[in-house]
């Protein structure tokens, strides 16, 4: 065998295992687990912090919701920030304090979504839903 030829040959190997290593990567992630979203479409209005948090995990960001709720208490936010192809995805999930007791409650859910807009620097516009 030539050098040539054998060069060509660890060539090839070497991409070959690459293309193979990026389609078990792709099969893994894409057949393992649910997605967030469908995760997502299960939550229900009324379930409490840890009901959600074992749907979803950890969130992102906790803050003050925009509104105030029951008792003159600001609302709580929830927030889980998702990068899905083309575009950044926003969950946010509001709590009351409407539950037993007065304990925090889901009464609004929200996705908002920002496509990339070209240039990937420039401005997005955002969509809630």
């Amino acid at each position: 065998m030539q050098k040539s030829q054998f060069k060509i040959q660890i060539v090839l190997a070497v991409m070959g295992c690459a293309i193979g290593c990026t389609l078990l990567v792709f099969a893994i992630t894409r057949f393992s687990a649910p997605g967030f979203y469908s995760r997502w479409s299960s939550l229900k209005d009324g379930m409490t912090e840890a009901e959600v948090r074992q749907v979803l995990g950890t969130p992102t960001q906790i803050l003050t919701g925009p509104c105030i709720g029951a008792g003159g208490k600001p609302v709580t936010r929830w927030e889980y920030h998702r990068a899905v192809v083309g575009r950044f995805v926003d969950y946010y999930v509001d709590y009351d304090y409407i539950g037993p007791g007065g304990a925090p409650a889901v009464f609004r859910t929200e996705r908002c979504c920002q496509d990339w807009d070209c240039p990937s620097w420039g401005p997005g516009r955002a969509k809630c839903r």
